[in-house]
């Protein structure tokens, strides 16, 4: 079987971690609320936030709510935008589920079993296509002083962000960079960058699982307000082609070579379906790594939506998400936080058919040519 690859990007560094503040979103809403009493700076709150992981995603419409009414500053405003997009892998909060009995085991497998034949089939009707992949990249390296900072930034924060144009032809997918705006290509693609959203990634997923080890999870609702299906599946190591590669780390503070690694781990996750039409709403994948392996979290999720290309309707990604998390011992030494974190929030737009027209033109004489 074709391996699914994940490609991370270190450009330095390695180990020891501070562990994060895991909350709700609803305890989220009441610390802005108390901050905001408080009279906490804005750069105060955003240093808290940046501390900070989700326990449930923070949705679209929820995060507009908070910050209408928080009112928030431009920092915190960020690190929320950075939690939203971190917060994707994590199932929604108790106001998207459904609250309905699970179907029965013969309900489950039709289910199921229409996901899969979605995935082999459906996705091969899709033309050969052109779109913009945007990349919005998050992490907490180590930034000079400013004078808005005046000790060395090591929250998260916005790094940097690129547009790639990619063309899918035969359901594969070739990219080329079409603009990158922020530090350059090489922080673009720092941390966890996912390949396959075009398919590939749910023929690995449904070929390194089977129906006996999906779960059913639960009933939730789209954004769209569409019922939605929910699967835990779990793959062990023997049957994962889930590929891990990262480079670079150092075994030491003292080690001058930068090594690389490569690991096809167990891994888990979601599948989101729509159990009418057998559609992926979303799927999630969390790679399962000991606390003593270089990257301590590697996870990404896939967002679908119907999209227009040629004049008719298709089902392809609109966003991924990415984070991975590593220890760096060099910030360990230095700052007392030895955790590494990046988010890469990517968005897909501007879907259209990838193809060619031609027409004939008169010769000289004003006669049509053949």
């Amino acid at each position: 079987m074709r391996n699914l690859s994940f490609l991370i990007c270190f450009v330095v560094l390695t180990f020891s971690v501070r562990a994060q503040t895991t909350v709700s979103v609803a305890q989220l809403e009441h610390f802005l609320t108390s901050s905001r009493a408080a009279k906490l700076s804005d750069l105060e709150i955003a240093e808290r936030l940046s501390r900070v992981d989700l326990s449930e995603e923070l949705t679209a419409s929820t995060l507009k709510r908070i910050v209408a009414q928080a009112h928030p500053g431009p920092e915190t405003q960020q690190q929320l935008e950075i939690l939203t997009a971190a917060s994707m892998i994590q199932a929604p909060p108790a106001e998207n589920l459904v609250n309905e009995v699970p179907p029965d085991q013969e309900a489950q497998a039709r289910i199921l079993n229409s996901a899969h034949a979605y995935a082999q089939g459906a996705i091969r009707l899709i033309p050969d296509f052109l779109a913009i992949r945007e990349t919005r990249s998050f992490n907490n390296l180590p930034l000079a002083t400013t004078k808005k900072h005046q000790k060395p930034q090591i929250e998260m924060h916005f790094a940097s962000n690129a547009r790639r144009e990619i063309a899918v032809r035969k359901g594969r997918e070739v990219s080329s960079a079409v603009a990158g705006k922020g530090l350059g290509d090489a922080l673009v693609t720092s941390g966890l960058s996912s390949w396959g959203e075009f398919g590939a990634m749910l023929a690995v997923i449904f070929g390194d699982s089977s129906n006996d080890s999906m779960h059913w999870m639960r009933w939730q609702k789209s954004a769209s307000g569409t019922r939605l299906a929910v699967f835990r599946y779990e793959v062990p190591r023997l049957a994962s082609h889930y590929t891990v590669d990262f480079c670079c780390y150092r075994q030491s503070e003292d080690d001058p070579t930068e090594h690389s690694s490569k690991d096809q781990p167990a891994y888990h996750g979601e599948l989101s379906i729509n159990p009418a039409t057998g559609e992926i709403d979303r799927i999630t994948v969390e790679a399962e790594l000991a606390e003593s392996d270089h990257v301590s979290q590697s996870a990404l999720a896939v967002q679908y939506g119907h999209v227009i290309i040629s004049g008719r309707s298709y089902l392809c990604p609109v966003r991924s998400v990415a984070v991975t998390e590593l220890y760096n011992a060099d910030m360990q030494k230095d700052y007392g936080i030895g955790l590494e974190r990046h988010v890469n929030d990517v968005e897909f737009t501007n879907y259209r058919k990838f193809g060619s027209t031609a027409r004939i033109l008169p010769d000289e004489d004003g006669a049509g040519q053949r």
